[in-house]
């Protein structure tokens, strides 16, 4: 693979194959790249490693979740430990 000097990070969401398939797009259009230092070929790679593959709508989703559990803990916690006087 072009590149190959740079550490491979593959697609994780289906949100970063979105965003890769656009930019692949554009670049066969003839357009103006949004993603500088990567190739289209790379960029085909990558797309064609993904292909075929049940990918998440989202990294992060998880995390969101799991900080709106502990913030309902820590309001829970709050109000269990309020000083009347």
């Amino acid at each position: 693979m072009p590149g190959s000097h740079r550490a491979h990070t593959p697609i994780v969401s289906e949100k970063q194959r979105g965003l890769f398939g656009a930019e692949c797009a554009r670049r066969k259009a003839g357009k103006k790249g949004k993603m500088h230092g990567i190739t289209e070929g790379e960029l085909e790679g990558h797309l064609e490693e993904a292909g075929g593959k049940k990918l998440p709508a989202a990294k992060g989703l998880g995390c969101a979740k799991q900080l709106g559990v502990v913030q309902e803990a820590l309001a829970k916690m709050k109000k269990r430990w309020v000083v009347k006087d």
